[in-house]
């Protein structure tokens, strides 16, 4: 199968089974070439038009063709395959030069993405992705890639955003669709499970989260205190924002308070080492000192924790 050339151009390896040729396997140069109506129901096809649809819209204008290249889309699949027989530096040496000439191509971004996920590379692939679908917000396997890439990085909201768009945009009967949902599945009985909160809920309380922490690393601790607040109303055993509720209250000299949610957090996990570390630069100042900034005890707990234990 791997050494199938493409029934069209006899050429280059076919890499995708085509409907309207029985289900023989063609290239992506001849797959754009002979793309027409009779082939609704192929994932390429239903790409390709979603991505005119997005493009007319975005243009204003009514009638809109969609700009296709053969040649880079060639381009990048060669690419690929060098990547996919072991060769991962060739790959990126050629995307490297597409991305330099063609940076506004959704397929050279996905490219580039793939490759650098591959090399385990995954915050600079998320960036790619990113350019990606920020070209063709419709593409369901660059929102899988990028899924995979926050879910390495442990970022479970990010995997869980980028997975809920592959189950919404991809067909239902692609295997990475179904893998996609049967991880949301088994997200939604587990966060069920430990909060009772529904995945749409957990996906709020965490978007929420990131929101008051970015207002915290901005030092609007008033702000910042009020959205921990909202996550707690969300999920009332939320450690982190306990413990962020700590850092807030110290950083405006609100002693009582701020010991109150460092206790809140260790009764929950007395184990939870940032608040027992934070509470301790507390304890060391006056009544109604502010705690400096440059304290600051702040790590990501819990995906250290799961480092350690080499678990996914």
């Amino acid at each position: 199968m791997k050494n199938n050339k493409c029934i069209i151009c006899l050429k280059v390896k076919g890499r995708r089974i085509c409907k309207i040729k029985e289900k023989s396997l063609i290239c992506s140069q001849c797959c754009a070439e002979i793309r027409n109506s009779d082939c609704g129901g192929c994932s390429h096809y239903v790409q390709a038009e979603k991505y005119a649809i997005e493009k007319m819209k975005k243009s204003g204008v009514k009638d809109f063709i969609a700009k296709i290249d053969p040649e880079v889309d060639k381009a990048v699949d060669k690419a690929l395959a060098f990547v996919e027989n072991g060769n991962i530096e060739k790959g990126e040496e050629i995307l490297g030069g597409l991305i330099k000439e063609y940076p506004d191509f959704y397929i050279v971004q996905y490219g580039m993405g793939t490759v650098l996920a591959i090399k385990g590379k995954y915050a600079e692939s998320i960036v790619h992705f990113n350019k990606c679908l920020e070209i063709f917000p419709c593409f369901a396997e660059a929102w899988f890639n990028k899924g995979n890439s926050h879910k390495h990085l442990l970022d479970v909201g990010g995997a869980l955003k980028s997975f809920k768009k592959v189950t919404e945009l991809g067909d239902q009967k692609d295997h990475f669709v179904k893998t996609a949902r049967e991880f949301l599945c088994d997200m939604e009985a587990g966060i069920f499970r430990d909060t009772g909160l529904s995945l749409e809920l957990y996906i709020q309380a965490m978007e929420e989260f990131n929101r008051a922490f970015l207002y915290m690393r901005n030092r609007n601790y008033e702000k910042s205190i009020t959205m921990f607040h909202n996550v707690l109303n969300f999920n009332k055993n939320h450690v982190q924002s306990y413990g962020n509720l700590g850092l807030c209250y110290s950083f405006l000299g609100k002693r009582r308070e701020a010991l109150s949610a460092f206790g809140r957090a260790l009764e929950i996990d007395p184990n939870y080492s940032p608040a027992i570390d934070n509470r301790e630069i507390l304890l060391s100042l006056k009544e109604g000192e502010e705690m400096p900034d440059n304290q600051v005890k702040v790590v990501d707990y819990y995906r250290k924790v799961i480092e350690s234990e080499g678990s996914n």
